[in-house]
């Protein structure tokens, strides 16, 4: 009995241990992936709310061998309301050195990764000022890029740096001071002075200006941002990089654009391939969404270490140069849907993230339309639909982190959003209405919403559509159809189909012997009349996004 009950405490003790250590690994694994993310985005900070971006020139040396940056960057602001404080961002993994507004020391504090400057004296509205800042430091590693944000240091297969940054999630200020949140962008644009070791091509956002080396083994490339960027949109690569070169001739055939992919030496040919139907890419995309938006910059793809991310004039690309089943790459295509989806058009609002993503996705499937045709965009968009997985809303709330908007459903179930409308208004209000989202004044280059889409199809549709962007965006489950039969005499049958909300009205896409039919829905209900038995299918090519209801 002594031998049993100290056999049980050695093993109640033993249990206690591991379960211990279990506790304290996942305590461990918790905090660690805590601190991967930044936040961005978000309820608006009342003393950033206080002010408008209207430039930043900046300037960062790189060194891949210390992994180490120092940088500068000088915000140029206009206070929209009495401002006693400028607060901005930068992660505190980095120090800052010197603050200085107007050309003038300015006292600052530097903690949970926000800058504090006391404004001696206070701004008062409507002013425009200069906040330089000065810091330098070791800069959050990038975990997996580009879903766990920082800078990405590599190395080619040879073994010479190969360089880069994602921080759509976290923000710019992993690696330099910005405003981080997608509501602001600067008006003016920006410059970028990028310095890195001479033996490196270094590449930037917005057009070149200039190089200059230094005689200590490092090089400075100069660029302009004519446009306006979003924070997070800002980047840079570095490597031995090899250019490929297409020429575009624009959606009308009257231009000649060099268009480069940059290539790490090890992949030249297979880029070359890729590359080469660029310019193809570029039409069928200008077509549907306007003309290329930053001609007056560039076009650029670098071969990145990571996956891939849509950096406004300067993509980056890390996928194995491999076509789907469809025949193209759909990585690339995506990526570069991007210079209209997310760069041109940019959301104020992480919850409304789906109208970035969810376009770029769809834009994959108009790639197919516009050059396989329409039997294989439903196809695509049917492969698509099988990545939904229905659990949360697609907007869920307002002023959200990007950590609390991003989840699959904003682009698979985004892009199917995009091909029900498509079908409830028809081919030519629907292109019409995705044309002018991305052309029209009102929304080109500058912060968007999801209000600002759905009032667009309104003006175009001549009516509005609350019950379908309430179901679609709003919800998580899909809408569901059931379907009744029953004899209506003479060898005919009657079908009533319902909806499972009565103010659901989108129409339904039936096929009866063979034939396809549209089913208007007035009340979430609708009728046929049919001969008895003859075969029928609800939505038999995926034209909408529903499920039929569940059998009582």
């Amino acid at each position: 009995m002594v031998r049993r009950s100290r056999w049980l405490r050695r093993t109640a003790f033993a249990l206690a241990v591991v379960v211990g250590l279990g506790l304290v690994a996942a305590l461990a694994g918790w905090l660690w992936l805590r601190a991967q993310f930044l936040d961005s985005g978000g309820p608006l900070r009342p003393l950033q709310a206080a002010y408008d971006v209207r430039r930043y020139d900046l300037e960062v040396a790189i060194d891949p061998t210390t992994r180490r940056i120092r940088g500068r960057n000088l915000a140029t602001v206009v206070s929209t309301a009495p401002l006693p404080t400028f607060e901005i961002h930068l992660d505190g993994r980095l120090r800052v050195d010197a603050v200085r507004v107007d050309g003038e020391p300015a006292r600052f504090r530097h903690r949970d990764g926000l800058i504090a400057v006391t404004l001696a004296p206070a701004w008062r509205s409507g002013e425009r000022h200069a906040v330089e800042i000065v810091y330098g430091g070791k800069p959050k590693v990038a975990a997996r890029p580009p879903w766990l944000d920082g800078l990405v240091w590599r190395e080619t297969p040879a073994g010479a740096p190969w360089l880069g940054v994602t921080t759509q999630g976290d923000g710019a200020d992993d690696w330099w001071p910005a405003k981080d949140h997608p509501s602001d962008e600067p008006d003016e644009g920006m410059s970028i002075a990028l310095t890195l070791p001479s033996g490196l091509v270094g590449l930037a956002n917005g057009r070149k200006t200039g190089e200059q080396s230094h005689g200590d083994g490092t090089t400075t490339t100069f660029w302009e941002v004519s446009y306006p960027i979003n924070n997070y949109l800002v980047t840079f690569n570095a490597a031995p990089y090899v250019p490929i070169e297409e020429i575009y001739r624009g959606v009308d055939g009257t231009l000649e654009v060099p268009v480069v992919f940059w290539a790490i030496p090890e992949q030249v040919e297979e880029a070359r391939k890729l590359w080469a139907r660029t310019p193809e890419m570029l039409t069928v995309l200008g077509r549907r969404f306007g003309e290329y938006p930053f001609l007056d910059d560039k076009f650029w793809v670098a071969h990145a270490p990571y996956e891939g991310m849509e950096h406004q004039t300067l993509v980056a690309y890390g996928g194995d140069f491999t076509d789907n089943r469809f025949g193209f790459d759909d990585l690339m295509v995506h990526e570069v849907a991007h210079e209209w989806w997310g760069n041109k058009i940019s959301v104020g609002d992480w919850a409304d993230f789906w109208i970035q993503e969810g376009f770029a996705t769809y834009a994959e499937a108009i790639f197919v339309l516009d050059t396989q045709g329409e039997e294989k965009y439903l196809e695509y968009m049917r492969g698509l639909a099988r990545r939904n997985r229905n659990r949360k809303p697609i907007v869920a709330g307002r002023d959200l982190t990007s950590a609390q908007a991003y989840r699959g459903d904003i682009y698979s179930k985004g892009a199917g959003v995009l091909h029900t409308l498509k079908w409830l208004l028809g081919d030519e209000p629907f292109f019409t209405a995705i044309h002018r989202f991305a052309t029209d004044e009102r929304y080109a280059y500058r912060i968007v919403s999801g209000a600002d889409f759905e009032a667009l199809v309104a003006e175009i549709a001549g009516t509005e559509l609350p019950w379908f962007w309430a179901r679609y965006l709003r919800r998580a489950e899909l809408p569901a159809y059931s379907v009744e039969r029953a004899p209506s005499g003479q060898g005919r049958e009657r079908v009533s189909f319902a909806w499972d909300e009565p103010g659901f009205e989108l129409p339904l896409p039936v096929r009866l012997d063979g034939a396809e039919l549209r089913v208007e829905m007035p009340a979430g209900r609708g009728e046929l009349e049919v001969a008895a038995g003859a075969p029928l299918e609800v939505d038999p090519f995926g034209r909408v996004l529903a499920r039929p209801a569940a059998r009582r």
